[in-house]
């Protein structure tokens, strides 16, 4: 073969109308199961994917915060640790997310974790009262057997 010193670039233009056909039938998938099923399309609407990410993290924190009795039980138990693990990951998750939310979505997401945090710092306050009126634990006690 002869060369002739030049290279040819070749574009092929092809893909984006490929693409775009595809996108359009997505679209009509989309919109042909929007008119099928018109209660799943009032769900989603109403609470998108991240939405429930959210309250499911913000249920766990409230259950961890003894805000929520487990099913079944009469008392609550507050785990403090747990809590603010919960409160952490919903932070961490606003910040990773920054940007690429709805504005519902983010202020979903940043109201939950204001009202957490507030009822957080609302429970440690009755967690440390509530030590510190436990009596003293004696470092030398008593044995069983001596009166």
């Amino acid at each position: 073969m002869a060369d002739d010193g030049e290279k040819k670039i070749f574009i092929d233009e092809g893909w984006k109308s490929q693409v775009e056909r595809e996108r359009e039938q997505a679209r009509q998938k989309v919109e042909e199961t929007a008119s099928a099923t018109p209660d799943e399309d009032l769900q989603q609407a109403e609470m998108s994917l991240f939405d429930y990410l959210v309250s499911t993290l913000a249920a766990q924190t409230m259950m961890a915060l003894g805000l929520v009795a487990e099913e079944g039980q009469t008392q609550v138990m507050v785990d403090l640790g747990a809590a603010l693990h919960m409160i952490d990951s919903l932070m961490m998750l606003r910040e990773k997310t920054k940007g690429n939310l709805t504005a519902d979505e983010e202020a979903n997401l940043s109201e939950a974790i204001s009202e957490l945090q507030r009822i957080f710092a609302v429970r440690a306050t009755q967690v440390r009262e509530a030590q510190l009126k436990q009596p003293p634990i004696d470092p030398n006690p008593p044995f069983l057997g001596n009166k």
